[in-house]
Parts: C-alpha cells; sequence; structure tokens
C-alpha cells in the first residue's frame, strides 16, 4: 500500500508487502524491504536501504545512503544527520550516513549525529541526543546520550 500522495523517486525499489503513508519523499534508489511501514511526512534520502519488518513513524528525517536493518524501529520525529559542518555552499562536505542495526529501537524526537551507528537490539531513549556510536544492545538516553549498561532482554534481540 502507497499512499497516492507520496512522492515517489522512479529510481526506487519498494516490496510490495510494504506500505508508506501520506507526504513521504522516497528517494532515488532507495530500497524498502518486505514488511516495512514509513509513516507520513518523512524524507527517505537517496540511496537509503531499510530491511524487512522496519517500522519508521511519522516525520523521520533520514538523510542519503543512510542504512536501517531489519526490524529496527524509528520513533515519530527522530531526525538523522550526516553533515559534521553544515554550512550553506560548503564545498568540503563529506557525507557521514547513520547504521542502524538489526532490531534497535529509537525513541520519539532523538537526534542522530553524523556517523552514529546504533547497534543491533539497542534501545535510544526518546529526546536523546546520540553523538556517539551505541553498542549492541546497550540501552542510551539522555542530552548528550549516555549509555546506561542496560542490556536488551535475550529474546528481543532474537526477533
Amino acid at each position: 500500500m502507497i499512499h497516492p500522495l507520496t512522492d515517489i523517486h522512479p529510481g526506487a525499489a519498494i516490496d510490495e508487502s510494504a506500505k508508506v503513508w501520506a507526504f513521504t519523499v522516497i528517494g532515488e534508489g532507495v530500497h524498502i524491504g518486505p514488511r516495512s511501514v514509513i509513516g507520513s511526512h518523512c524524507y527517505i534520502g537517496k540511496g537509503t536501504t531499510i530491511g524487512e519488518g522496519v517500522h519508521i513513524q511519522t516525520g523521520v528525517f533520514l538523510p542519503n545512503s543512510s542504512t536501517v536493518e531489519d526490524f529496527a524501529f524509528i520513533g515519530p520525529n527522530v531526525t538523522f544527520t550526516d553533515d559534521r559542518y553544515p554550512r550553506a555552499g560548503n564545498t568540503a562536505y563529506m557525507a557521514e550516513p547513520p547504521i542502524v542495526r538489526r532490531g534497535a529501537s529509537i525513541g520519539a524526537g532523538a537526534k542522530i549525529l553524523p556517523g552514529v551507528e546504533i547497534g543491533a537490539g539497542a534501545m535510544v531513549g526518546a529526546g536523546a541526543v546520540v553523538t556517539k556510536d551505541v553498542m549492541l544492545g546497550d540501552t542510551t538516553w539522555g542530552v548528550p546520550a549516555r549509555a546506561k549498561n542496560q542490556t536488551m532482554p535475550q529474546a528481543a534481540k532474537e526477533q
């Protein structure tokens, strides 16, 4: 199901079992896997790969060449960035897209800074500003986000 008010570049590949809601922009070369759901008002940058069973809620911004692996959850209004030194006309721009590993969960309104990897099964609290990689199964929250050394139960990791 793709809402008719979605803007999809002709070079994007969306599995027929995926759902994409209204007013979302899907860039060139994006791949969206089976049974994934993309909420309304999202921006999925060109060359991004979204795995199977991913849930991306309303208002999420994913820059070009991002990776979201299978069964990850991204809460509403999460913003990922890929430019360490954003300036208009920056000729030295070097993209550092984010990576969200399998089964990771990111809470509403979190901000993920350039080049950050969210490890498999990791959890990021709502409103966190993540400046460093989050290790496999860790829970992190706060501004700036800090690991709280609470790991996800094994059953949830195996999902």
